[in-house]
């Protein structure tokens, strides 16, 4: 989707010069360029225009990736997995990273929050940073933990109506922005292979 990829770019220079220009001309030109992306992204997606001026504006400073950080835990060879209350389907326990939160803190932080299971991250498995969504606007990195199990019991949250530990011939289906099959390819294969090295792009 080229459309799509053409506003990334072109929300990105808003944004830049809207973080930087002093200028009132030039970032009043910068806010008008925002705004017709979100009226492009409203009209291709269906989604509320309100929605999309909302989420354009809340982006300040210069333009990076957001990071989401997700979770491995297994337990007797079961991939730990919830569902989640948005889409209904299932993904590893995760979510955005919060600032001063570490990265390893955070994959624990979202374990615990989203399954009642209490987990000490030991590996960074993989990396990813190339965009699975085709009708996101925004960048994303993926960071995914493997985690030990220390404690704990399942229990759901706002965010997630169920907890399970799946076998991974049995999975159920998946929430593909949060976790694709691409991404627990690399993880099965450096479950089955410990001396692999971390999957990065």
């Amino acid at each position: 989707m080229r459309w799509l990829e053409w506003i990334q770019t072109l929300t990105t220079i808003s944004q830049r010069g809207l973080a930087y220009s002093k200028d009132p001309y030039d970032r009043e030109n910068y806010e008008l360029v925002r705004t017709l992306c979100a009226e492009m992204i409203a009209t291709g997606s269906g989604a509320p225009l309100s929605d999309m001026v909302s989420a354009l504006a809340s982006q300040s400073g210069y333009p990076t990736p957001k990071v989401d950080v997700r979770a491995v835990v297994v337990r007797e060879g079961r991939l730990l997995l919830v569902k989640e209350t948005q889409d209904g389907r299932w993904a590893l326990p995760g979510g955005w990273a919060d600032l001063g939160v570490s990265p390893a803190d955070m994959a624990a932080k979202e374990v615990r929050e989203e399954t009642g299971f209490e987990v000490q991250a030991t590996r960074l498995l993989a990396l990813f940073g190339k965009k699975l969504d085709p009708k996101s606007v925004f960048s994303v990195y993926k960071l995914i933990f493997l985690c030990e199990l220390v404690g704990g019991a399942a229990r759901p949250s706002h965010e997630t109506s169920e907890v399970g530990f799946f076998a991974r011939d049995a999975l159920p289906e998946l929430s593909l922005h949060r976790t694709h099959p691409r991404h627990l390819e690399a993880v099965f294969a450096r479950l089955d292979d410990p001396g692999l090295s971390t999957f990065f792009e």
